[in-house]
């Protein structure tokens, strides 16, 4: 289909996006990993051996038990900070091991 104007492709991606809400998802999963880091911090970032999602649970292995206990009560803070900064609610329970 030939257009009249060009296109900007920042309008191009939100329309795709708009239209193609399972890869929205999938992309806004691709970003927990990043956003996990930014949300705990270096030090604990630093003891965090992986981040992984399945059926909207995070699942989060950390190495130390500090660590562990203190990510275990902020649960519920992490979950809202995580989920605003991805821009959709992606994780409905987090995990932690």
């Amino acid at each position: 289909m030939r257009r009249s104007r060009p296109i900007r492709i920042g309008e191009l991606w939100s329309g795709f996006l708009d239209s193609n809400p399972v890869t929205t998802r999938k992309l806004c999963e691709a970003r927990i990993p990043e956003a996990w880091n930014a949300t705990v911090g270096p030090a604990v970032a630093s003891l965090t051996t992986s981040v992984s999602i399945k059926n909207g649970t995070l699942l989060v292995c950390l190495s130390s038990s500090v660590a562990r206990h203190d990510i275990f009560m902020r649960r519920a803070q992490l979950l809202r900070t995580l989920n605003e900064k991805l821009g959709m609610e992606i994780i409905g329970n987090i995990i932690v091991k």
